[in-house]
């Protein structure tokens, strides 16, 4: 796993980011508890298609209902990057629920300057 994890990161680096999408997928699908942590990085620096974000965004809903709070944090920050605000606001409300700290901390700055 660690060649595969090291193989998205070169794609990364060069450029192929939808090859980069597609390993850290997979990688995080093998997982328990998948965060899709680097995924919604790079969501969050614009370097994933529109298909890439759609896809990405029904695989953390799935997690959010099996209550994966980091899960649920990183679509709420998502959302809140696509400005779709009242949706964040959700989602980093269960998130906080959920445990995950950081999530009252990004509700309050998205609801305090509607952006995060």
């Amino acid at each position: 796993m660690v060649e595969d994890w090291d193989e998205g990161e070169n794609a990364l680096i060069m450029g192929n980011t939808s090859r980069a999408f597609e390993i850290f997928f997979s990688i995080e699908e093998t997982q328990k508890n998948p965060n899709f942590l680097k995924c919604c990085q790079m969501a969050l620096a614009d370097q994933l298609s529109q298909e890439e974000l759609k896809t990405l965004e029904r695989r953390l809903i799935k997690e959010v209902s099996r209550n994966n709070g980091q899960a649920t944090y990183n679509l709420g920050l998502m959302l809140a990057r696509q400005k779709r605000n009242a949706e964040a606001q959700a989602v980093l409300r269960q998130a906080a629920v959920l445990g995950v700290a950081q999530a009252r901390q990004a509700l309050d700055r998205l609801l305090a300057h509607g952006h995060i």
